[in-house]
């Protein structure tokens, strides 16, 4: 093979790798959509906005074409914070806590103002996030964290998927 078939064979993999998606299938009624403060029925108000806050920034990110608003939008995007827990979760030969698990539940409407109709609803979509004490992993810094990255993952996921 000459040499500009192999500096090919390996340079198209990496521009393919380098392609991202975004929601751009989205219906075109829909210009601006309203990410709600979380309701939060766990009393974590802290917890509460940093979801928010991850969601709408994901939001940005994948369906940038629509105009997150404060006021009359298009969708109103809507989460309850329904549950957390931070429990043991691993325990070493000595009985002592290695690992403990941080666990989110949350419902989520995503409504259509213009069709009045809902675009995603989930009652109780759960994620959660493991911490390992023994490396100085905290609560917040890194179990909540990890719940809620995965969280908003499967939140803006489902949501623009079923567009």
């Amino acid at each position: 093979m000459s040499f500009r078939v192999l500096l090919l064979f390996f340079i198209l993999p990496f521009l393919f790798s380098c392609y991202s998606f975004t929601a751009s299938t989205l219906p075109s009624h829909i210009k601006t959509v309203k990410i709600l403060e979380v309701e939060d029925k766990s009393l974590n108000p802290v917890l509460a906005n940093d979801l928010r806050v991850g969601v709408l920034e994901l939001f940005k990110k994948n369906a940038g074409s629509i105009r997150v608003v404060n006021g009359e939008a298009s969708a109103d995007f809507k989460m309850t914070l329904l549950s957390y827990s931070n429990k043991p979760d691993n325990y070493n030969k000595a009985d002592q806590v290695e690992t403990y698990r941080v666990s989110i539940r949350v419902s989520v409407e995503f409504y259509d103002n213009v069709k009045e109709r809902f675009i995603y609803e989930e009652k109780s979509l759960f994620a959660d996030g493991i911490y390992d004490v023994q490396a100085n992993e905290t609560e917040d810094r890194h179990g909540q964290a990890r719940a809620i990255e995965k969280l908003q993952d499967l939140i803006i996921t489902n949501a623009l998927a079923k567009w």
